[in-house]
């Protein structure tokens, strides 16, 4: 470091510093050669301090619906991890184990009929299945499919399963988009604040969904499926009355609507993605 009339030059930025960390970057300005103790001294306290941050904002997310929500508005933001590396994480380690422990539950379910013609037409879409010129393009696609990757059933979950984290990561706006029209005579809250609770929300949801990967006894799986979305809707009337401070009854109302738009427009949106696939075959 260099010294000059009283300041010191951070060895990081550049930038000309007085006091013992550097106000450009934040980076301490007196350091010494580090040692091999002093480097698993920093380790370890640098792992407990985020190992904290991390199961505190984990309690929040889990126990207090809202809380990261607020405490983001309000810029309370150094207890907790960012609601983008948040979500990041943990919609990656679903992934990654939904990759690596394949559920039974599939995305998509083509029932087998007297042709795979009339089970890919009235799947894709019912309508078209009158449209002989589309049935016959559907039907050679579906060939193809089967030819180069076997059964056009696994091949299109496969694509669905390793595409949804971007699908998902695409509906985060769209979801803060809805809000935005349910609370668009808030003139304080802005889409940004919206995309804040989506973000928190898609945590949550999948943390909650981490149990749907394991594949438990046929019994088993239905009820847990069931209480998912129970404990996502409960959550999300919590969450919706403690953000937005509306009354029980509003909470339930928008939540519903919320609910039921994100279904058909994520719907729309898989069934878009899953013709391209098809077109591209």
């Amino acid at each position: 470091m260099s010294h000059h009339e009283g300041t010191i030059v951070c060895p990081n930025c550049g930038f000309h510093a007085t006091q013992n960390y550097c106000s450009q970057c934040g980076q301490e300005t007196h350091l010494h050669k580090e040692t091999f103790w002093g480097l698993v001294t920093h380790f370890i306290g640098h792992y407990f301090h985020y190992d904290s941050k991390f199961w505190q904002t984990m309690k929040a997310l889990w126990f207090s619906p809202g809380k990261l929500t607020v405490a983001y508005w309000n810029k309370q933001r150094m207890r907790y991890i960012p609601p983008v590396s948040l979500y990041i994480f943990i919609s990656a380690v679903y992934f990654l184990l939904a990759v690596s422990m394949p559920s039974k539950r599939k995305i998509i379910n083509f029932t087998e009929s007297k042709s795979n013609k009339d089970s890919i037409a009235m799947k894709v879409a019912p309508s078209a299945a009158k449209d002989s010129e589309f049935d016959q393009f559907v039907t050679s696609k579906f060939r193809k499919i089967e030819a180069k990757h076997g059964n056009y059933s696994e091949f299109l979950n496969e694509k669905i399963t390793h595409n949804l984290p971007k699908i998902f990561f695409f509906m985060i706006p769209v979801m803060a988009l809805i809000l935005k029209l349910l609370f668009m005579r808030r003139k304080t809250t802005f889409f940004v604040d919206h995309a804040i609770f989506a973000l928190h929300y898609h945590s949550l949801w999948f943390s909650v969904f981490l149990f749907e990967i394991f594949n438990f006894s046929p019994g088993v799986q239905p009820l847990l499926y069931g209480a998912s979305f129970i404990i996502a809707a409960y959550y999300m009337i919590r969450a919706m009355h403690n953000v937005y401070n509306v009354k029980w009854g509003r909470a339930v109302l928008n939540t519903f609507v919320l609910g039921f738009s994100y279904a058909i427009l994520l719907t729309v949106i898989m069934l878009i993605y899953l013709l391209l696939v098809v077109a591209t075959i």
